[in-house]
């Protein structure tokens, strides 16, 4: 018998499963609270979300959550030249955030090294309570075409997983998120 055969053979002793069926897709259903909205799929996909009265209120909470590292904007990296390696915070501004999924569309007007957020371990992007759309539909109309040179949508950390289920954060990007909701 070959090994091809004795493959097939343990492939067809095994017990089949059964595995339920899970259920109907159900779509995103905007309520009144699209803040709120956008904080729970924030917490979906794996990113904290701090809401403050301004920036300097941030500072403060940011020190606690990053007390030992060094903290950058994207216009400190362009204008110090750092190895982008060396970036561990990197805190930028978000255009407006989408409550159907928890993304923020990011821009160059506001990303002068594109790089940047990729790179860093930890990402921190401000966006404005009143900047948050309900769908990405909005979102689009939003932008009405106007895409910049360079614009994404950016939801959580870094995320991946091989074939074999081991999730793995921060491997093709921050390992962390945080979103200051201003």
């Amino acid at each position: 018998m070959s090994s091809r055969s004795d493959i097939f053979g343990a492939i067809k002793a095994l017990e089949k499963r059964e595995i339920s069926h899970p259920g109907d897709f159900k779509s995103y259903s905007a309520t009144k609270d699209p803040v709120g909205d956008f904080k729970n799929s924030l917490s979906i996909v794996g990113a904290m979300c701090i809401e403050v009265e301004n920036k300097k209120k941030a500072e403060t909470r940011l020190s606690e959550i990053y007390p030992d590292l060094q903290r950058y904007t994207s216009q400190d990296v362009v204008a110090n030249g750092l190895d982008l390696e060396a970036v561990d915070v990197l805190e930028i501004d978000g255009m407006f955030g989408v409550a159907e999924n928890g993304a923020i569309w990011l821009s160059d007007q506001f990303l002068p090294n594109r790089v940047a957020p990729f790179i860093c371990q930890h990402l921190v992007i401000y966006v404005a309570k009143s900047e948050i759309v309900a769908t990405l539909h909005e979102a689009y109309e939003r932008l009405d075409g106007n895409y910049a040179d360079f614009g994404l949508f950016l939801s959580g950390p870094s995320k991946t997983a091989d074939i074999e289920q081991s999730l793995v954060i921060g491997a093709h990007g921050a390992r962390s998120l945080t979103i200051i909701l201003v």
